[in-house]
């Protein structure tokens, strides 16, 4: 398997494909890199792009250390694996947490990255935006989903993942077999292997990205978001406030557009990946930056 060390020896599982300037996609918390091929992202940026996808520290095969997953910890993981594979400078695309990393990659490491597209992102340093998440239209379904998998999700815990790892990691029998049968074996694995860490925690750490520092990304950023997503103040937000941000919306989905919505997702992204890496990217016109708003 394509594992690599990193500069803190940690072992990173990667893939790369294709050739042309750098993309690098970053999966978020209790995912793994195989959301990007099972979609046919990989295929369809890789006729022009050199794509490298990889697991975050503590998911799919990359090691799994006791800490060090905030957002800022795992910026310097993607630094050092741009290190350790040659790459100078990349595009980033990151889906929810992966995406906090990416621009936290900008913040902290300015002349590596060129350009982000972020997916349906939610900043810890930004929570006021969505405090109140029982308005958000989804807000019921995921709350009955959760339960038919024996969670349980209260409005005051929202934002609270390590609080559905310790849940998931000390089901009593019955629910255990409930959350197998809706959504597998393996999910629960994930989770549990998460919940021996500080993952839960850290993620939710606003870790050094505050609002200011969020407003100081100058590269183009494209703030890609389910058209039903829980988090459009959030995406508003950054079409009014960074100076080279565009909106745009994948119309039917929510915050898994990926999943929710493939085909129009990876529309989204290849053309403006492409727009960011040919120089053509503008944004002169705050009224012109939302695409297909809701």
């Amino acid at each position: 398997m394509p594992r690599i060390a990193i500069r803190s020896g940690l072992n990173l599982y990667y893939q790369q494909k294709g050739q042309g300037p750098d993309v690098m996609l970053i999966h978020g918390v209790t995912g793994n890199m195989a959301i990007w091929p099972l979609i046919n992202l990989i295929d369809a940026l890789a006729a022009e792009f050199r794509v490298t996808y990889f697991d975050l520290r503590g998911h799919g095969y990359s090691d799994t250390p006791p800490s060090g997953y905030t957002s800022a910890d795992i910026a310097t993981d993607l630094r050092d694996l741009q290190d350790a594979l040659g790459v100078d400078s990349a595009l980033l695309l990151g889906h929810s947490f992966g995406a906090v990393v990416a621009l936290h990659a900008a913040v902290l490491y300015p002349d590596r990255v060129r350009g982000l597209v972020l997916s349906d992102a939610f900043f810890p340093a930004l929570y006021n935006l969505e405090a109140d998440i029982t308005k958000w239209s989804g807000w019921r379904k995921y709350v009955e989903d959760s339960a038919n998998t024996g969670l349980e999700v209260r409005p005051e815990h929202w934002f609270d993942v390590d609080r559905i790892l310790q849940q998931a990691a000390n089901l009593p029998d019955e629910r255990r077999e409930r959350f197998i049968r809706g959504l597998g074996k393996p999910a629960l694995e994930r989770l549990v292997r998460l919940a021996r860490t500080t993952c839960g925690k850290d993620s939710g750490s606003v870790a050094g990205l505050t609002a200011q520092r969020i407003h100081s990304v100058r590269q183009p950023v494209l703030a890609l978001y389910g058209e039903h997503s829980p988090f459009l103040a959030t995406c508003r937000y950054l079409a009014e406030r960074l100076p080279n941000c565009r909106a745009a919306y994948v119309p039917g989905a929510e915050h898994l557009a990926h999943e929710e919505q493939p085909e129009a997702f990876v529309r989204l992204v290849h053309q403006h990946l492409r727009e960011m890496a040919s120089g053509g990217w503008l944004c002169p016109d705050r009224t012109d930056a939302v695409e297909g708003a809701p």
